[in-house]
């Protein structure tokens, strides 16, 4: 959304591991390609929960993300008497479930009441500090990709609701997988307003520039819009990935914080995708897309308002830093000040990397434009669009749309629409000079059509992606 340390004093608790290991039954797995063989396991949908009214049962990870063989840290408060489990789930396709339970996770077990500080008054940072109370021991052979963490009630009235906490297994370092998915941790963290704080707590940057990964997240901005309070992975995310992993891409997934810890990732990869509402960047994240664009590496930006606002973090990567102006940021750097990549003293618009920039917040409906493109674009090869199909609120709830003085490489434009009185969405595609495709949505919901699950998908847009897929990942 555009806008013009506390230390918890925590109980101390015994800290419980929670032992994971490869599922019974297990398929051999596809060679180059583990995400195929990942995805023939039993799935479930247990990974979906009923929710928890706040600070009945909640927590949050040490760590945003881990690698195989690594063990996750959990943070964990819960009503006195109260007993407790932790689920582990992968989320992928799996047969329509859209989830695998990972085998775990332990017995119920009692835990503590945490306390919740205030946040600072002149940051809004609110960091807790609670203990650790469960560990998960990632499985050396886990594929690499989107997880949750619930935490559920195993006593009382409630028995069975809980909360979740995402996370993501990266892959191996040696594994190059055809495309890299980047989730948007950044994002999810800004808009979570759990303890009362985020960026977007005051709407001015005054008071509410730092946020940090110690804390739960508001579940009630969980599906199906992400909601005010929290831009979980749920919404816009979870159905990107039930795609690629539905029609078998050899995927590996990563986070915002990893790509600021170590750009040259993108370059191990034929693709790079971002994955739904990825506001918030660093220098370094933006630096490191454009040398992948240099060196050849596709792009693919499957939401919207992508890489707008740029942070710093904190703290090892555990707070993010926005100050929104200039003057109100103490660092020296101009390059380096937390205001809007287009508001630097020397100007970085998002549209320069790909091809769109932030437009407007709203919903429309899409139409493929491109269709009716002479001689016929390979991508609507199959798919059976007309360009005046609509795509009914696939636009929203922010989208991107063309500035025409951005100097980008000519634009294929590929689905519009024409809203009178407001700036037009538009995704696009374009050659940059290195040969590297770049294709961006433009709308946050658009992996929202490529879903079958979610009860919005389309097979005419998955046809499209497909055909996408097949230009970029080669």
């Amino acid at each position: 959304m555009k806008l013009s340390a506390a230390l918890a004093v925590g109980v101390l608790g015994v800290a419980f591991t929670v032992a994971l290991g490869t599922a019974g039954g297990a398929p051999a797995r596809a060679a180059g390609n583990p995400v195929r063989a990942e995805n023939l396991h039993r799935g479930s949908r247990a990974w979906r929960i009923k929710r928890l009214p706040p600070h009945v049962l909640e927590g949050y990870a040490s760590q945003v993300s881990v690698a195989p063989g690594e063990q996750l840290r959990l943070h964990v408060s819960v009503v006195a008497g109260a007993r407790y489990r932790v689920r582990v789930f992968r989320i992928g396709w799996y047969g329509g479930t859209g989830g695998r339970s990972m085998r775990c996770c332990g017995r119920p077990h009692t835990g503590a009441l945490q306390t919740i500080p205030r946040p600072v008054p002149a940051t809004g940072l609110l960091a807790l500090r609670w203990p650790v109370t469960d560990t998960v021991r990632v499985g050396r052979d886990w594929v690499s990709g989107y997880y949750v963490a619930n935490l559920v009630l195993a006593s009382g009235p409630q028995a069975g609701r809980g909360t979740t906490v995402p996370f993501v297994v990266r892959a191996a370092r040696d594994r190059r997988a055809t495309i890299l998915v980047q989730a948007a941790v950044n994002t999810w963290q800004a808009y979570n307003r759990w303890g009362g704080t985020s960026l977007y707590q005051n709407h001015t940057g005054v008071g509410d520039d730092h946020v940090s990964f110690d804390r739960p997240y508001s579940q009630r901005g969980a599906p199906p819009e992400g909601g005010s309070e929290a831009n979980l992975p749920q919404a816009w995310e979870f159905p990107l990935v039930r795609f690629l992993e539905r029609y078998g891409y050899d995927v590996a997934y990563t986070t915002d914080v990893d790509t600021d810890r170590d750009p040259s990732e993108l370059l191990r990869h034929r693709l790079v995708m971002t994955a739904g509402h990825d506001e918030y960047w660093t220098k370094a994240m933006r630096d490191g897309f454009e040398a992948a664009r240099t060196a050849g590496v596709n792009l693919a930006f499957m939401g919207a308002n992508t890489g707008y606002w740029q942070m710093r973090y904190e703290d090892g990567r555990r707070t993010i830093v926005e100050y929104r102006t200039a003057d109100r940021d103490p660092e020296p750097d101009p390059a380096l000040k937390t205001v809007q990549f287009r508001d630097l003293a020397k100007p970085r618009p998002e549209c320069t990397l790909e091809g769109v920039q932030w437009g407007e917040i709203g919903s429309a409906d899409y139409s493929p434009v491109g269709a009716a493109m002479t001689p016929p674009d390979p991508w609507f090869a199959g798919t059976g669009f007309r360009a005046t199909d609509v795509l009914r609120a696939l636009v929203g709830y922010e989208y991107d749309t063309i500035f025409d003085a951005c100097p980008t490489p000519p634009l294929t434009r590929l689905f519009g629409a024409s809203l009178p009185g407001h700036v037009n969405p538009a995704a696009v595609r374009y050659t940059a000079p290195s040969g590297a495709i770049v294709f961006s949505s433009g709308s946050i919901r658009f992996a929202v059509g490529l879903d079958p699950l979610g009860g919005r998908g389309d097979p005419r847009l998955q046809r499209f992606m497909r055909n996408a897929l097949a230009d970029l990942a080669r």
